[in-house]
């Protein structure tokens, strides 16, 4: 059974006003897609002391050293399987942990535990939204044990991401690499303070790429959000990771973790944990850091999950794969170019669609303002729509 998340719609702490003008990396988004959603908890402690890093190890490209046969990829399957040597696993470590620290976040209830990386400089943190929620005020730890009080700077609800500060000089920034390079099979280690025991390690592998899962109602959970475009890796994620760096090989941050999938009860983990690819994250903190509004592509359309027998022989579909559009906006771009109830969409611009989490990835990684050609089956006839996406209304 999962866990639901906490409410995302609470009003933010004050934001304080950036003085030094950071330096964000920059990335370039790759267009893909993915399928499958899942119903998923937030690795959030409440209550506890500690919170954790997620380091996900991916294609080798030399951290480890070439030892005798130079194969990279040797070396992250000895990692995955648990048998790279302690110098190996030290070497990712070491250029991941001086940017990571934890972030408690004090309510009036009580306290929430989670992680944080620092990602530029000047003291800029990038965590999870939902670990500051209703936040009355905000300690971070750096990776020495020395405890700063951290100020808001902003959050965006729909990434499940907020940026904080701390007032330090000197302090290390994270090694930003790129997501859209990393491979289901690579190699995953994860590192941090689940259930409040700091440093922790343990090791997996990534999962699969361009997840769709959402986060249901519930308790202070509001109406539920979805995370789209997510990385899944098996590598242990537990209460208390929620805004840690998921790594690749040469210790670049390449995710941010956010959330866990459960069963019965359980709030730990159980072999299906998800981050927030550092490609679209560094994009919405730019934006905060910045003081600028943080734009989500819109297309005004909702497809089935499923496609049934009856729908194929309704629509005409003649058994192709896609996404079935169940809905259409009044007044969205969607509606504006036609799109119908009943429509097939099977392909995003340059991106094949099968099922309906492939067409909400691309959407997301959609260019607002930009035209794309939507090709649809509609009643047997194969049509090409060409639609504009807007930002996403109402937010």
């Amino acid at each position: 059974m999962a866990v639901p998340a906490p409410d995302r719609r609470t009003t933010a702490p004050p934001v304080d006003a950036p003085v030094d003008a950071p330096v964000v990396p920059t990335v370039r988004r790759r267009r893909r897609v993915g399928l499958v959603a899942l119903v998923l908890a937030v690795a959030l402690v409440s209550g506890l002391a500690g919170g954790a890093v997620a380091v996900v190890a991916t294609r080798n490209r030399g951290l480890f050293g070439t030892g005798a046969s130079g194969d990279g990829a040797a070396t992250a399957a000895a990692v995955a399987s648990g048998t790279a040597s302690g110098d190996q696993l030290q070497r990712v470590l070491g250029a991941v942990l001086p940017a990571v620290v934890k972030v408690e976040a004090r309510t009036d209830t009580g306290k929430a535990t989670g992680s944080g990386v620092i990602f530029a400089n000047g003291g800029y943190v990038l965590t999870n939204a939902h670990v500051v929620d209703r936040a009355q005020s905000i300690g971070v730890t750096l990776s020495t044990s020395e405890l700063l009080r951290a100020r808001f700077v902003g959050r965006d609800l729909t990434n499940d991401l907020a940026v904080l500060r701390v007032r330090r000089a000197g302090l290390t920034t994270a090694k930003v690499g790129r997501s859209a390079d990393l491979h289901v099979g690579d190699a995953a280690i994860v590192v941090g303070s689940p259930f409040g025991f700091p440093s922790s390690v343990t090791t997996g592998i990534v999962s699969a790429l361009h997840r769709v899962v959402r986060v249901p109602d519930g308790e202070r959970a509001g109406e539920g959000r979805e995370l789209v475009d997510a990385i899944q890796t098996d590598a242990a994620i537990n209460p208390g990771n929620s805004g840690g760096a998921l790594a690749n090989a040469d210790g670049e941050v390449v995710g941010i973790s956010t959330a866990i999938a459960t069963s019965g009860d359980a709030e730990a983990n159980a072999g299906v944990g998800f981050a927030i690819p550092i490609d679209e994250a560094l994009e919405v903190a730019q934006a905060l850091v910045n003081r600028k509004p943080v734009r989500v592509p819109y297309l005004g359309v909702e497809a089935d999950p499923d496609l049934t027998p009856a729908d194929i022989d309704r629509y005409r579909l003649a058994n192709r794969a896609g996404a079935l559009v169940s809905r259409v906006a009044p007044r969205g771009p969607a509606a504006d170019v036609g799109l119908r109830r009943g429509d097939l969409v099977v392909r995003f611009g340059n991106q094949p669609v099968g099922a309906r989490d492939q067409l909400t990835v691309a959407i997301r990684r959609s260019e607002i303002g930009v035209p794309v050609p939507v090709t649809v089956l509609r009643r047997g006839r194969q049509l090409v729509l060409q639609a504009t996406p807007i930002d996403q209304p109402e937010r």
